[in-house]
């Protein structure tokens, strides 16, 4: 990094001020001198407006008086002659009074023989539009100054008697012009016509040729060979229209001028920079505004501010001269002792903390060699400190690897129980497979048990019938063989059906012996578990419990079902007899007729019986699944036991790693700040 000295620092923010603000003060009186030309050249402009229009209202106001004179109205020439010549001498800015009848002949002048006008182009302007007015300005050869006409109307009774003129010599306008233009001062100011042709100026030249600053025009008289103006057969001079230039500048101010409006500018004009101002003047009757132009040279008017500005820039100069001296004594006055305490700095950057600086010092640079004192102090303290942490973190280090070696005991006893509850869930889903087969087997008991029930129930119907058919035999001995045939084999199929069922009670037994075992099993693997396995053995004596429930009710079952196949068999006894005493039945209605009976009761208590079994099998069904439930909520919870054992044997091995890690970067750190220790060198 670019070293900076403190002279630097220093000169560098004082010389932008002691020229910065010189420059702002510049600025701001620049600004402030220029408004002020503006607002002196538009009050000038507006000075001398206001009093060309006075003088032309003046004007307007006593020949519209002297146009309604009734003497004038008489239309008289030995009348109105002496009154117009009285005027005109009372009134030196009159040049000619004339009036006219409405043929175009007039009636009197002031001077000059009478003649006719009735051609002239304001005569014909007043006959079609009868209104008063102030005439385009235009210069006079024979006063040699510029000139404008004013024109009334005469009525009298509403009728229009003729037309009162006057010629207005404007010279007092070319006089206030000369007044307040100054060649030394740069201003010039000048007056235009409604129609853009110059009244007035201090360049007479351009009043004489009539600039026409609308039309960009002059008009200037034709030279003949000596070089004098040309005349023609009248003896007029001959004229011709030549173009002249301004500026775009001067377009747009000629433009608002004539179209009514005041203020001021800066422009640019005959390669030169002006200040212009401009006002309207308002003229009276049916005539347009006329416009003064006040232009000011730039450099003429800032001429104060430049020589305001030298002297300034002259002090200025004077003051960074003065600044560039007070910084270099107080730049060398500080450089000492801050160049002793930079050194004690460097020496502390490279670890000799040592020496001391001089505080004898009152300004802030003693503040300063004090402060460094008492940092350097303070790091000598927090060093010694730090070399004491170092020692604490050696202890600390040796601690996590004590801590290290406990929790790899606690991962391996972990890991263990993850095993243990691994095997568990084995072992419950094994039992939950073997529950799943007896719900099954209960299922199909069930629904045997519903078919021997629905036989039985036939049975007992068949045996109405048969009751019935008794009634009948007498009538039917044809058909009791038959029926006898068919009540044989139905015998039949329900003894068939009472093997089956007892065949069933048998394997509803052997579940239960099974269910018994896996019970005990569960019982003994809770056990092991211990706290964890103390839910797993409340299932498990229930799941006992519920086998040797089983158990007795299929033991319950077998007798009832050996009953009633001793029932059976004695059916089929008696049906054998009564198969053998077929062919004596039409002797014996009466006989097998009770037998018919005893076959019924019969037959009502094997449907009792079938009925208490299906309500039995019914029972041992729901215990079934109350069983497979409980099995279920034990699955469940061995498999999160197992989730949960294996996620802490995981944490415990990250926590393992991280403390590995932590003992390492302990140890590291703790060598490293005790080599950078030795680096240091620290008062004693």
């Amino acid at each position: 990094m670019r070293k900076k000295s403190i002279l630097k620092q220093l000169l560098i923010p004082m010389l932008t001020i002691a020229i910065a603000l010189p420059v702002v003060v510049l600025v701001i009186f620049t600004t402030s001198y220029e408004r002020e030309i503006y607002s002196k050249n538009k009050q000038l402009s507006g000075l001398m407006a206001d009093e060309i229009e006075i003088f032309m209202d003046q004007a307007y106001a006593v020949n519209g008086e002297l146009a309604d004179n009734p003497s004038i109205m008489t239309m008289d020439t030995d009348v109105q002659t002496p009154i117009l010549k009285r005027c005109v001498e009372r009134n030196s800015y009159l040049d000619q009074i004339y009036i006219q009848g409405t043929d175009g002949m007039q009636t009197a002048r002031s001077t000059g023989e009478l003649a006719d006008r009735s051609a002239r182009w304001w005569f014909i302007k007043m006959m079609e539009d009868p209104q008063a007015f102030i005439s385009k300005s235009y210069y006079s050869v024979a006063t040699g100054m510029p000139c404008a006409s004013v024109f009334f109307p005469m009525y009298e009774n509403n009728r229009l008697r003729g037309i009162y003129a006057a010629d207005l010599k404007l010279d007092f306008l070319q006089e206030l012009i000369g007044e307040h233009s100054d060649e030394a001062d740069g201003r010039i100011s000048f007056v235009i016509d409604g129609e853009g042709v110059v009244v007035a100026h201090p360049d007479l030249t351009k009043v004489e040729e009539q600039y026409n600053y609308k039309e960009l025009s002059c008009t200037v008289a034709v030279k003949d060979a000596a070089g004098n103006p040309a005349l023609d057969k009248e003896g007029n001079i001959i004229t011709e229209q030549k173009p002249i230039e301004i500026s775009n500048d001067m377009k747009q101010v000629i433009a608002q001028v004539m179209a009514g409006d005041s203020a001021s500018v800066k422009i640019s004009y005959d390669g030169q920079t002006y200040y212009a101002s401009f006002a309207a003047i308002e003229l009276q009757g049916n005539s347009d505004s006329w416009s003064l132009i006040t232009l000011q040279k730039q450099r003429t008017a800032m001429e104060v501010a430049v020589r305001m500005l030298l002297a300034a820039a002259a002090v200025s100069i004077a003051a960074v001269l003065a600044v560039v001296l007070f910084v270099m004594h107080l730049a060398h006055k500080l450089t000492n002792p801050v160049v002793s305490i930079s050194q004690l700095l460097k020496d502390a950057a490279e670890g000799d903390f040592s020496g001391s600086a001089d505080e004898g010092s009152q300004t802030e640079v003693g503040q300063l060699a004090k402060s460094y004192n008492v940092m350097a102090g303070r790091i000598c303290g927090a060093l010694r400190h730090m070399t004491d942490y170092t020692k604490d973190l050696l202890k600390c280090s040796e601690r996590l690897e004590e801590m290290e070696s406990d929790i790899e005991v606690i991962s391996q006893a972990m890991q263990e129980i993850t095993e243990g509850t691994q095997a568990q869930t084995s072992e419950v889903s094994l039992v939950t497979e073997h529950i799943t087969q007896m719900e099954e087997r209960f299922e199909q008991l069930k629904e045997r048990s519903a078919d021997l029930l629905r036989e039985a129930e036939h049975t007992v119907a068949s045996g109405e019938e048969g009751m019935r058919s008794i009634k009948e035999l007498e009538v039917q001995n044809y058909n009791v063989e038959s029926n006898m045939a068919c009540s044989y084999e139905k015998i039949r199929l329900l003894e068939a059906h009472s093997e089956k069922i007892a065949n069933i009670v048998q394997t509803i037994s052997a579940i239960s012996s099974e269910t018994e075992l896996l019970a005990l099993n569960a019982s003994i693997e809770a056990a092991r578990a211990g706290e964890h396995g103390r839910g797993f053995a409340v299932v498990a004596e229930s799941v006992g419990k519920l086998a040797s429930d089983s158990s007795k009710a299929s033991a319950d079952i077998a007798a009832m079902i050996e009953m009633f196949c001793s029932d059976i068999n004695e059916i089929v006894a008696q049906f054998e007899q009564m198969k053998t005493a077929t062919v004596a039945q039409i002797q014996a209605v009466q006989k097998t007729g009770d037998i018919f009976a005893d076959f019924k009761k019969v037959t009502e208590q094997t449907g009792s019986s079938a009925s208490d079994m299906n309500g039995f099998i019914q029972e041992m069904y729901e215990i079934d699944q109350k069983i497979v439930a409980a099995a279920q909520r034990i699955r469940d919870i061995s498999k999160q036991a197992e989730v949960l054992s294996g996620e802490a044997a995981e944490s415990v091995e990250k926590e393992l790693m991280d403390i590995q890690i932590g003992v390492e970067s302990l140890t590291m750190v703790s060598d490293l700040m005790e080599q950078e220790m030795r680096k240091f060198q620290l008062r004693e």
